[in-house]
């Protein structure tokens, strides 16, 4: 069986046959070309791995067939083969995009090494190629699940944004899908094949966000043992994905807008200016309007940043997406467990469509998950759901004719869900966050029967 197909490019008949049997006695697939017409002949007809091109043939060079061969195919990997004393051509044809380069008379045993670290080379491409095909179809606005208009808006904009090279603020709700957003324009923007880096700034100790971002100089803090490098250095060609944009520390805003307007940045304990060509997006589920009128926000950054604002709607906004997403999760688990579940029946449907989902679609998304694992038949039901779903205490009713005693009840109850979700369900935090005390948070949790769901106890 043959370890791969190698092209050869070479107008010299005798050191063509030499580099062939030499090859072939390796159980590679040997095919030969005397000029760059014939060799992308050849790559039009057959599978190339490797091509060895000749540095200097017959009216042309073999940086140009190189190129030519490059754009034919990016995924062969083109090995130039040059005179001694001639190593410049050599490292130019490597800047034009030659993996190697070996130098006549050829010492095959060195030659055969390269080849060999050639094809580990281009398994790796290949295996790189497959990933970003897979998220590029992952991430690809045609799987945007909705039926209703406002998401179809937001799929328009998101399609405009993938266009563009423009920074984008993205708004919303916890759970709503601004992460899945914010993949889908870099995997269909012209920076797809570049890195997509994602910094959440409420998961980082304030100290260290500079750092993470920006990187440091070794010794320019405590610990700083050796040089870091940020993610803004490390994502240049690509995308970094500021999450959570509004916990931004003031003094950091500064150095952000900084690099928004001159594309340049310093690393932490250094003088010397950095540059980097990356696409920002962020993401807030802060009102940052709110935040400049309070002056937590700079505004100037806020309009930098929201070039492009795209604003992802609460689920419960738009009810008649819980169907088809729904449906879609349904797929997608049955695919992980192995399980052959068809659908959801029509009373499990309609206490899903009667929740308000403060979780937004990341909680819609658990509770199918959870059905999914629980249910025994071909078909989903109401026993597959969780109890807060059909508790009558917790389902959320429609409002008209309740007295504002009952009213004020179902907000408390959606708005400590929502806390405890949001929070990991630590009740210290979910208290914080409501503006009360914890003991006052486990007086209401008690009273409206929370407890007995243990999804949301902590």
């Amino acid at each position: 069986m043959s370890k791969a197909n190698i092209l050869i490019v070479e107008d010299d008949p005798l050191q063509r046959r030499l580099i062939k049997e030499n090859l072939e006695q390796e159980d590679y697939t040997v095919f030969e070309s005397a000029s760059g017409k014939e060799a992308l002949n050849i790559i039009d007809d057959h599978p190339i791995d490797i091509a060895i091109v000749d540095y200097k043939l017959d009216g042309e060079t073999g940086i140009s067939v190189i190129q030519d061969i490059l754009e034919k195919n990016p995924l062969i990997t083109p090995i130039v083969v040059t005179a001694f004393g001639n190593i410049e051509n050599a490292v130019e044809a490597i800047k034009k995009g030659a993996y190697d380069y070996i130098i006549k008379p050829i010492d095959f045993g060195k030659f055969l090494l390269v080849i060999a670290r050639a094809l580990e080379r281009l398994k790796l491409k290949k295996e790189i190629s497959i990933l970003q095909n897979s998220l590029e179809d992952k991430f690809s606005s045609k799987n945007f699940v909705f039926s209703s208009s406002k998401m179809e808006g937001v799929a328009l904009l998101v399609s405009k944004a993938s266009k563009s090279d423009a920074t984008v603020l993205i708004s919303g709700e916890t759970g709503t899908g601004k992460d899945f957003v914010a993949k889908t324009i870099h995997f269909s923007s012209k920076r797809k094949n570049g890195p997509y880096l994602v910094v959440n700034i409420p998961s980082l100790p304030e100290t260290l966000i500079e750092s993470e971002l920006f990187g440091a100089e070794k010794g320019s803090f405590t610990g700083a043992f050796e040089r870091k490098i940020g993610k803004f250095e490390a994502a240049s060609g690509g995308t970094i994905f500021l999450d959570e944009i509004g916990d931004l520390p003031s003094q950091l805003q500064v150095k952000l807008l900084r690099f928004l307007q001159e594309k340049e940045f310093y690393r932490l304990g250094s003088s010397q200016p950095l540059k980097s060509d990356v696409r920002i997006i962020a993401a807030t589920n802060k009102n940052l309007e709110k935040l400049m009128k309070e002056e937590k926000f700079r505004p100037d950054l806020y309009y930098r940043l929201n070039v492009i604002h795209i604003h992802v709607p609460p689920l419960q906004e738009r009810k008649e997406d819980i169907p088809p997403l729904v449906d879609h999760f349904i797929r997608k688990y049955n695919e992980r467990e192995g399980k052959e579940i068809k659908e959801i029946s029509a009373e499990a449907m309609n206490f899903l469509l009667k929740y308000s989902f403060p979780g937004n679609i990341r909680e819609l998304e658990n509770i199918i998950e959870r059905a999914i694992v629980f249910c025994e038949g071909s078909v989903i039901t109401s026993v597959d759901l969780p109890i807060f779903l059909k508790d009558k205490k917790e389902e959320e009713l429609t409002q008209e004719g309740l007295s504002l005693k009952d009213k004020v009840k179902h907000v408390e109850i959606r708005e400590i869900k929502k806390a405890l979700l949001e929070s990991g369900k630590v009740k210290s935090k979910a208290a914080r966050s409501l503006g009360i005390t914890e003991r006052i948070l486990g007086y209401k949790m008690k009273i409206y029967n929370l407890f007995s769901d243990q999804e949301h106890q902590k």
